[in-house]
């Protein structure tokens, strides 16, 4: 989905919501909303054991709806731990299309029209949109810059007490819902634009659905695994960065680790027929890092650039999941050396060479990049430079 504001007037080219997009994402997407009609969520009409036709009862939460909701808890954690944009979540089990059952489907139908009601009403199609997307950008970046800032917002209040960062009002919130509904809600006449683009920061943090106006019923907490990551997967770092892993060779004399430095990853990429990246060793006190920073240029043609080498370190399995998958074997750095899935043997030479993974950078790489990087660095959207084919 995009992160664009704008409603179903728009061109749906560019990230309007008209009806076709509507019926081709529920189709694809699967979410979890509340059954029935009435005057609020779990209001169910019809007959019921006991219950004559056309009355209204509460229902309360069984063990279905607390099944769908730890699901939908377990798959929002993976995505905000793993920053996935596909299918399956950094290969978590659980975390794929169709995790679902038949009773949350019944229900994602019901939600998704919800959805599809509410998006008029959202205030920020009120709003000059390109002053709201400016706030957005500045404020998702603010959050996803600051490791314990983030982690906090992350914990739901479990870690204390949570403060705007938009207007810095004393006033503190037990937890994020809370915090939402004061930056959808607020009618500061200087601040709406910077709560409003606070406020789908905040969902997009969260992995819940900016689209749907926040309200004490908490519907619009629910959102599909897969658009949640594709919100994210959508804001890149600018300019384009692509990110390298395993770059380091192994420890030198003095017990630092070496790599690769720029000049032969430079070399590395141009024998590949990649141009106009530049790379940048990233080092720390112990030496080498293992990973190599790829900056193309800040226009069209270095994000085309950017996406293509990304594609191909994805394509030989080698981006984003196949390093999640390398990371999560907690393999020693000892047998490095001897790990088929880092080091590749040369059967003539019997010369070792270090296996390349990378990826395009996004918002939740954040934490990856050198301060110098960080701070040169703002937040795109994918969709504003590559529109959709």
């Amino acid at each position: 989905m995009s992160p664009d504001f704008r409603g179903p007037e728009f061109r749906p080219e560019v990230g309007g919501r008209g009806d076709g997009f509507m019926r081709s994402w529920s189709q694809e997407h699967r979410t979890l909303g509340f059954e029935g009609r009435g005057n609020g969520p779990g209001m169910v009409e019809g007959p019921r054991p006991g219950i004559g036709p056309g009355n209204l009862t509460k229902r309360k939460f069984g063990d279905e709806e607390r099944e769908g909701r730890d699901g939908f808890e377990r798959q929002r954690q993976q995505l905000l731990q793993y920053g996935k944009a596909d299918g399956n979540l950094g290969g978590m089990p659980g975390a794929s299309r169709g995790y679902m059952g038949k009773g949350e489907e019944m229900r994602a139908a019901k939600y998704m029209r919800t959805d599809e009601v509410n998006v008029g009403k959202l205030k920020h199609n009120g709003i000059d949109q390109v002053a709201l997307k400016k706030a957005f950008l500045h404020f998702v970046k603010i959050i996803y810059d600051d490791p314990n800032q983030k982690k906090k917002y992350l914990a739901d209040g479990k870690q204390g007490s949570l403060k705007c960062i938009a207007c810095k009002r004393s006033k503190d919130f037990s937890d994020m819902h809370g915090l939402i509904m004061h930056v959808y809600s607020s009618d500061h006449a200087n601040l709406i634009v910077d709560h409003l683009g606070l406020h789908k920061a905040f969902c997009i943090l969260m992995g819940w659905n900016y689209r749907t106006p926040p309200d004490n019923s908490k519907v619009y907490q629910f959102l599909s695994a897969e658009e949640a990551a594709a919100n994210l997967s959508d804001l890149i770092i600018w300019p384009p960065l692509v990110i390298i892993h395993n770059t380091n060779t192994g420890k030198g004399r003095e017990g630092r680790t070496e790599g690769l430095g720029n000049r032969a990853m430079d070399n590395y990429l141009r024998d590949l027929g990649f141009q106009g990246g530049k790379s940048k060793t990233l080092y720390s006190r112990d030496g080498h890092l293992g990973i190599t920073l790829i900056k193309f240029g800040a226009d069209q043609s270095g994000l085309k650039e950017a996406v293509r080498l990304a594609e191909y370190f994805e394509k030989e399995k080698r981006g984003r999941n196949g390093w999640a998958h390398i990371e999560s074997l907690n393999l020693g750095k000892d047998d490095d050396d001897s790990n088929p899935n880092l080091v590749k043997v040369d059967e003539m030479t019997r010369e070792k060479k270090r296996i390349f993974y990378g990826y395009l950078a996004t918002i939740t790489d954040m934490d990856k990049l050198d301060p110098d990087t960080r701070k040169k660095s703002v937040i795109q959207s994918r969709r504003d430079w590559m529109p959709p084919k």
